[in-house]
């Protein structure tokens, strides 16, 4: 009984080890069909037609991987779906063991040459001839090539940091014009189902475009995948932006600073210095060779400039309040000091002319003196004259009120105030808006 269920066990296992060997068979014969006069260098066309040939493109974006602004590129890693029928590579699923699909080396077939344009990468022609395609029963192909693309890509830098890009990723058949390949995309907008986010950037979206453009005497398929993207300013406001333009206003109190003592050239210094560095910060991280330049750029550089006449002025005011008070103060400050300090009226005497003096006192020399003071402020700047009678006598202009608070350091502090506030709203309505 035994003997007869051993032989039982090895006639099944020889059973199965034949069918697994006619299946091995079968499929091995379904290549040998397929390529035993196949040429990989003619376009798989049906002979029964005289139409260009149909290829597909689709891409699948995963990420995108840098943004450089110096060079002035992009790189985005992806996979692309190249699908195109291939008349001599039809079969019958049924004779051959149902089997509906086959897996072969991309050199074994023909392939479209399809490059990417404006690439960086060594080769212009991105499909391996190592890599794999799968062959469907009814002549389909489909080839999935995954990498790394670089393309040029325009950076405008004018509205840095809200500043938004358009990059182009165009592909083109290389030696096969419309009138023999046409490659054309069934999709509208780019697939982003496996994308992950950028750090610095948000794909705002992803569009498909088909173009047919001449040259010379032909005309050439496109497909062309255009990302828009825009850049996450957060980091840059909190790490820059907002940095600069409080050091920039903190220039304004230079001239709030006592002038006796020696902080305020120091501390002018020192935010020029501290300018000068972000400004070398932020052109470091833009293309040195642009059309345009970023307006929060000439931002900075118009803050360095208020800085540096910051600068000179505390210079003129230090020189101005270290001068004796014996140095005869010229005529144009002096009325300077007048204008600026017209409010200070605890430090101008008031004398009114009694007019009924003219008519009861004796001593027309009284009188005539009253008279002639008022004749006389008009060509002197030691008394003022409001022209009802009332005579405005200044006290001595010395060089420290030139320095100090009622004159120089007063118009410095206002001029200042009005520079940045004339400067934060130009740069928010040419960059933020």
């Amino acid at each position: 009984m035994r003997f007869w269920v051993y032989i039982f066990y090895l006639l099944v296992v020889w059973a199965l080890d034949s069918l697994g060997d006619n299946d091995t068979h079968t499929e091995y014969d379904l290549h040998k069909r397929l390529f035993q006069q196949y040429n990989s260098n003619i376009i798989p066309r049906s002979m029964t037609s005289s139409d260009p040939f149909q290829v597909g493109i689709e891409l699948y974006l995963m990420s995108i991987n840098e943004i450089n602004e110096l060079r002035q590129t992009i790189a985005i890693m992806a996979f692309l779906e190249i699908t195109w029928t291939d008349s001599l590579l039809i079969w019958e699923p049924l004779e051959y063991s149902n089997v509906t699909s086959i897996n072969v080396k991309v050199k074994d077939i023909w392939t479209p040459d399809i490059v990417l344009r404006r690439t960086l990468d060594k080769q212009s022609d991105f499909i391996d001839a190592d890599g794999h395609a799968m062959i469907y029963s009814d002549g389909r192909v489909i080839m999935w090539p995954y990498g790394r693309y670089t393309v040029s890509c325009r950076i405008f830098i004018g509205r840095f940091p809200f500043d938004e890009q358009t990059c182009l990723f165009d592909f083109m058949s290389w030696t096969n014009p419309s009138s023999k390949l046409v490659l054309s995309s069934e999709s509208t907008e780019i697939t982003m189902g496996a994308y992950f986010e950028n750090g610095e950037w948000t794909l705002k979206r992803g569009n498909v475009n088909h173009e047919r453009k001449p040259y010379g005497d032909d005309a050439w398929d496109h497909v062309i995948f255009t990302f828009e993207l825009q850049r996450r300013s957060l980091f840059f406001v909190m790490n820059i932006m907002l940095p600069i333009i409080c050091i920039a206003f903190l220039n304004t109190f230079c001239f709030i600073l006592p002038s006796d003592g020696g902080e305020r050239m120091t501390f002018c210094l020192s935010l020029f210095l501290t300018l000068a560095v972000f400004l070398t910060i932020v052109n470091g991280s833009l293309p040195e060779s642009s059309d345009e330049v970023s307006k929060f750029g000439v931002y900075i550089c118009l803050q360095l400039i208020g800085c540096g006449l910051s600068t000179i002025a505390t210079v003129l005011s230090l020189k101005c309040f270290q001068e004796s008070d014996h140095t005869p103060v010229r005529s144009c400050l002096r009325l300077f000091v007048m204008a600026m300090c017209v409010q200070k009226r605890d430090q101008i005497h008031h004398y009114r002319v009694d007019n009924e003096l003219k008519a009861n006192q004796n001593g027309g020399k009284i009188i005539t003196a009253a008279i002639d003071t008022i004749d006389d402020c008009g060509k002197s700047d030691k008394c003022m004259s409001d022209g009802n009678g009332t005579i405005h006598h200044l006290p001595p202009v010395t060089w420290k009120m030139v320095s100090c608070a009622c004159a120089l350091d007063r118009f410095c502090f206002i001029a200042s105030i009005v520079w940045h506030v004339v400067l934060l709203s130009v740069l928010r309505a040419v960059v933020v808006l």
